[in-house]
This record gives structure tokens, sequence and C-alpha cells, in this order.
């Protein structure tokens, strides 16, 4: 019995530490300089960076070095259950996304299907909506198929519905692709921008509000 306690108390002194850890390393993080306003494009509910910039091989491309992917917070003893279930009974699937700036609707891609969880499709299979709020462009990707409002040449207003999360294109389960960028004279000439959410900035595994 003692020896089950001891460990148990062994584990409770790392889990502390770890925490204190985690929390004093997130004091020390720095918003990148340059950080453009935009309001959350998502309601009613916590939602989880739970990526934030390149991973892995996540977020690989230039104009991804602030990108965000978004879902709704979950419980821990959740999330491999959420991981392996259907899309219908997935909390993020479904979800709707609201214009975070406003502006002009620059491109809408619609129509290609939503991967079964766990199955990563295509990337250029990804239904997004790139949105022009003036001084930069803002992409939002992995809409459900046939879930988006607005069409190309639209003005949309901050906290206007533009669609519903899906998990269509390259993406393992629901969640929300978010990106900001200010376009060059050439197409593939885009600098990454950090984003601010009502004055917060998101690192990966922050939650919203």
């Amino acid at each position: 019995m003692k020896k089950v306690l001891f460990i148990v108390l062994v584990l409770a002194v790392i889990c502390g530490a770890y925490y204190v850890f985690k929390i004093e390393k997130r004091k020390s993080m720095k918003v990148p300089d340059g950080a453009v306003s935009l309001e959350f494009p998502l309601k009613d509910g916590s939602f989880q960076a739970i990526q934030s910039g390149p991973n892995g091989s996540t977020h690989t491309q230039p104009p991804e070095k602030y990108a965000l992917d978004i879902a709704k917070q979950v419980k821990l003893s959740d999330f491999f259950k959420f991981r392996q279930s259907g899309l219908e009974s997935n909390p993020t699937f479904g979800t709707p996304v609201y214009s975070p700036c406003n502006g002009n609707v620059e491109k809408v891609i619609d129509g290609f299907p939503d991967m079964p969880i766990g199955t990563r499709g295509n990337e250029i299979e990804a239904n997004r909506i790139l949105i022009d709020c003036g001084q930069f462009n803002v992409m939002l990707v992995h809409f459900k198929k046939d879930s988006i409002l607005v069409k190309v040449g639209d003005i949309v207003t901050v906290d206007q519905q533009i669609g519903l999360i899906g998990n269509s294109g390259a993406s393992d389960f629901p969640h929300l692709h978010l990106m900001a960028y200010r376009p060059g004279p050439n197409p593939d000439d885009k600098t990454p921008l950090p984003m601010i959410f009502n004055g917060k900035y998101l690192f990966r595994g922050d939650i919203y509000p």
C-alpha cells in the first residue's frame, strides 16, 4: 500500500512540475511582430489551437508560418474517441464559420468531399475561402462540402456566417485552417502575418476565449 502511495505521490509531483514549467514557458512566449487584428471566426464554445505554425509535416509552406489549425475544445478523455468517431458525431464537424474581417471574397472552392476521420485527402481538394481584408488576405480551409455561403465578388462583414467546418482536403480530422498573409506583386510572393483575436495571440495548445 505504501509503495502505491509513493508512486502516486511521485506522479503527482512530476505532473505538478510539468504544469508549472508549461505555464512559465507560455509566459515567456512573445507575440511576433507585425500581427494583424481579426475577429475570431468561431462562436458559442471554447476552441483550441491544435497547431500553430510549422510542426513536422504540418504548415510547411512559407505563407503558413503563423497558420492556425483550430478545433472545438474536448476533454482529454474524449480526444481519442472523437478522432475515431464518424464525422457527424465529431463535435467540430459542422461548426459555423464566420468572416474574421470586413472584405471582398477573392476565391471560393467548394464541392470536394469530406474525408473519413483518419484519412488524409489531397491538399488541392480542400474547400476554402480567400478574403481580401484590405491590407492583407485571409485564407480559411477545410470547409464541409457544399456548405460555403458566399461566392467570388461578395462583400462580407465581420460575424457574417460563411460556411461550416468540414474535413475536406489534407485533413485527418475536422478543424479550421486559418492563415493571414500580405500578397506581393507575384502570385507566389506572400508575406505571412501573425494573427491577434481581440488582443489574444494563440500559440499551440491555447484556448479561445
